[in-house]
């Protein structure tokens, strides 16, 4: 009896290839690499999408316990964005907190913790600075006036009506009589004042040469009549529209 001959034939084989090529990989078409985000002292608690997290009993019980992990600076609920933004006095202690609160299942949701943008920790003064001493007078109520400021009396207020260039023109106006009164035949329509003469106040001449100056005229209107044709007084037409037939109006 024959033993059975062992297969001597090798696990692996190659392939015999005309020639051998090596192999690229296309990277143009990966999206870049998204650095993570640097560690600050500002945390986002996130996926807080059960709204009853929002209430204030149990908003109270979550800041407990985040206060046995480290102080807190800022306590921020939005609840409108499922999240809470807390601020710490140091980076260390988010730092922690991200460890212990990171994964956790608050209200059968996941929390996920996130370092936000970092929020200043020192007091700084920001009311607004007061201006400078020479416009106080400006503010309302204005303070204490400066050492050495005395009150003083304003001027009586200006007697003079008008300006004298004006008084001046109005005493050249005078007025013209209108002639013998003859008899005339009684013509209908409205009548209207017109003017007769006129005095020149302002002379651009005399104050420049720029051809865009005005010159101010004062007329003397007088009591001659000036005729207009009369207009009739017409009455308006009510337009009346005829009733449409009624096979239209059954149709409608």
């Amino acid at each position: 009896m024959e033993s059975p001959k062992s297969d001597t034939r090798p696990i692996f084989s190659r392939r015999s290839t005309g020639s051998n090529k090596s192999l690229s990989l296309d990277l143009s078409s990966l999206p870049p690499l998204v650095q993570p985000t640097p560690p600050t002292n500002t945390l986002l608690f996130t996926n807080l999408n059960d709204t009853s997290i929002f209430r204030p009993d149990n908003l109270q019980t979550i800041r407990d316990l985040v206060l046995k992990t480290a102080p807190i600076h800022s306590w921020a609920p939005l609840k409108s964005f499922r999240r809470i933004v807390v601020s710490f006095f140091s980076e260390d202690d988010a730092i922690a907190v991200r460890r212990v609160w990171d994964g956790e299942a608050v209200m059968g949701e996941r929390v996920r913790v996130y370092f936000g943008q970092p929020t200043p920790v020192e007091v700084t003064d920001r009311h607004l600075a007061l201006p400078d001493a020479g416009k106080l007078f400006f503010i309302s109520p204005p303070p204490s006036p400066p050492h050495g400021w005395e009150m003083k009396l304003e001027d009586a207020p200006n007697k003079m009506v008008h300006a004298d260039d004006l008084a001046e023109a109005l005493a050249k106006l005078h007025h013209r009589p209108t002639g013998v009164q003859t008899p005339v035949s009684p013509v209908d329509g409205s009548q209207q004042t017109r003017s007769r003469s006129s005095t020149l106040l302002y002379q651009p001449g005399a104050n420049g040469t720029s051809p865009d100056l005005p010159a101010i005229c004062l007329e003397d209107m007088t009591d001659e009549p000036m005729e207009f044709s009369p207009i009739d007084n017409q009455k308006t037409i009510m337009a009346h529209t005829s009733r449409p037939p009624v096979e239209l109006m059954h149709d409608a």
